[in-house]
């Protein structure tokens, strides 16, 4: 099983116990998404360090009015690093910053066109911000910038998101927040998403799910998002874990005989 998205590596704390918990619950892979500056360093030498982890580098909406000088050492970084795998997250985030909508769209609109260029997947956060986030996927679809795959991770969004998102081949991932008493439209977002367009992540440190709400999150934890998902779906756990890993390695372009295990 693999949790396609987390936050691991960048604070202090027993990283060798996480990644020991995450393994005997068959947790064996991890994407660590680092996506502001300063973490940047410390995920080029995690990725040195840990084989099962792999790596992505993006700036967060945040972030964004930053872009123009964070973008020279941000492209130098995934010049160097072939273990650096999708491009984010980047994307849209009103919630908190929505007097910078017009630094978030360039620096969104940006970072999809390095990733074409680098070939890699884009990883795309999006709060509050569904028609922007729509209109900026459709014109980067339609001239091709999709060309290497996106997902909308932690989907929360709302069912025209995620039908038009599955129309541009987009995936989603789902998250703990499908665990969640409040999620029935999620879960029902869910129960019609392809299983080819399927990832799972904890987002740890965030969004623990349930039994764990209230606690910080880690990778172990995706094994109660991929059980929920499985109930959803009506399939076995194994199913939605071997499914999920494959479409995993389909999406961020890894072979499976580099696997950590």
């Amino acid at each position: 099983m693999i949790d396609s998205h987390c936050h691991i590596g960048f604070e202090e704390g027993d990283l060798k116990g996480l990644l020991s918990r995450a393994e005997a619950v068959g947790v064996h892979r991890m994407l660590s998404v680092a996506c502001e500056p300063k973490d940047y360093p410390v995920l080029v030498s995690l990725l040195k360090q840990y084989p099962q982890i792999d790596g992505a580098i993006g700036l967060h909406p945040e972030y964004a009015v930053s872009w123009d000088k964070i973008y020279p050492a941000l492209n130098q970084i995934f010049q160097q690093n072939n273990r650096v795998v999708a491009v984010g997250e980047c994307g849209l985030d009103y919630h908190y910053a929505p007097d910078t909508k017009k630094e978030q769209c360039h620096a969104f609109e940006a970072q999809i066109e390095l990733a074409h260029t680098l070939q890699k997947p884009v990883i795309i956060h999006t709060r509050d911000a569904e028609e922007d986030t729509l209109s900026i996927l459709e014109s980067a679809d339609r001239t091709g910038l999709l060309k290497y795959g996106a997902v909308l991770h932690c989907f929360t969004g709302s069912k025209r998101l995620a039908d038009l998102a599955l129309r541009m081949g987009l995936y989603l991932s789902a998250s703990g927040v499908i665990t969640f008493k409040s999620a029935d439209e999620l879960r029902a977002v869910f129960q019609d998403v392809p299983l080819d367009r399927l990832l799972i992540e904890t987002d740890s440190p965030y969004l623990a799910p349930v039994p764990y709400r209230g606690k910080e999150n880690e990778p172990a934890f995706v094994v109660k998002t991929a059980e929920k998902l499985a109930e959803i779906k009506s399939l076995p756990v194994l199913e939605i874990e071997r499914i999920t890993t494959q479409n995993y390695y389909q999406l961020f372009q890894i072979s499976e005989v580099s696997d950590a295990n």
